[in-house]
């Protein structure tokens, strides 16, 4: 494809995610919960930035316009899973939320890049 990605849309990622853990925490806990400090919205959006940053990075070697649309499919597929990890990886604090928030995304967008690629070669 000859029209990159840019990185910016990571930061745009990240922010993305923090307002997802908003509606997630009104919506489905009930309310915002008071005890949650400004650096735990950081931390979210750290996480959030470096799976848009592998997202970007995995979208700019796509070479074919299939290989792009399954690696924005897996990008979706993985949302529920990765908020499910943020969420939850807060009770074990930052480290928590890289490690179970950033990873079943970065595995998940990296299966529908690589499975778009095997599908796309004739």
């Amino acid at each position: 494809m000859d029209k990159k990605v840019s990185f910016v849309w990571s930061l745009a990622t990240g922010l993305m995610f923090v307002v997802l853990s908003l509606v997630a925490f009104v919506f489905g806990l009930g309310g915002l919960n008071a005890d949650v400090s400004i650096i735990d919205y950081v931390i979210i959006f750290l996480a959030g930035t470096l799976i848009g940053v592998i997202l970007v990075y995995f979208l700019r070697r796509s070479e074919s316009l299939a290989i792009y649309k399954a690696t924005l499919i897996a990008f979706v597929i993985s949302l529920p899973f990765t908020m499910f990890g943020i969420l939850f990886g807060g009770i074990l604090g930052g480290i928590g939320v890289f490690l179970l928030g950033v990873s079943p995304a970065v595995f998940i967008i990296g299966v529908g890049h690589y499975l778009g690629r095997a599908f796309s070669r004739k």
